[in-house]
């Protein structure tokens, strides 16, 4: 792995991975292997990481509390609670936030994000998928990032140019990107 990142160094990030359980035929427990082997890797390669997880938080977190040393991470795609948030920022990891937290009745995402500051938070499109209001059911792109921006900015009472530029650099600074 590490004479592959030599050949490759515009590599900045290990991801997404992570636990997916919204579908039965799931195989969690080889999930939950492969996952802390991702990590693993990640950490082996002073690399961060970007974690998918849908519909398996707490798998995830005791995962990641029991492998995860340090050296980033970032919770893609952010949908849990202000109480999950919490667990997440204790742990020193990134939080980025989509779409859906345009969308009318997502009133968890929404306490999550007045709760994380500014400085913890990334904003993502998830192109193709979770469009933000006006767009909701159309197919996604960055064209779209904006909205996350304005209903963040919303949320915490500050401008979108202050949410795009505190982002921005979180961005930057967590992919390592000058």
């Amino acid at each position: 792995a590490i004479r592959l990142l030599a050949k490759y160094p515009k590599v900045k990030a290990i991801g997404e991975i992570g636990l997916d359980y919204f579908h039965e035929y799931t195989d969690r427990k080889t999930q939950k292997e492969a996952f802390a082997r991702q990590i693993d890797l990640a950490q082996s390669l002073n690399l961060p990481f970007v974690i998918h997880c849908r519909d398996a938080c707490g798998d995830t977190l005791d995962i990641l509390k029991s492998e995860y040393k340090g050296g980033g991470a970032l919770m893609h795609c952010f949908s849990e609670s202000k109480e999950t948030a919490r667990i997440v920022l204790d742990m020193g990891l990134t939080i980025a936030i989509g779409g859906t937290v345009t969308f009318k009745n997502n009133v968890r995402t929404v306490e999550a994000v007045k709760y994380i500051p500014l400085e913890s938070l990334v904003i993502e499109t998830d192109s193709p998928y979770l469009s933000p209001v006006p767009h909701r059911g159309e197919r996604n792109s960055s064209l779209n990032i904006h909205f996350v921006a304005e209903k963040i900015a919303e949320i915490k009472g500050v401008s979108p140019e202050l949410v795009e530029e505190i982002t921005t650099q979180n961005a930057k600074n967590f992919f390592n990107i000058e």
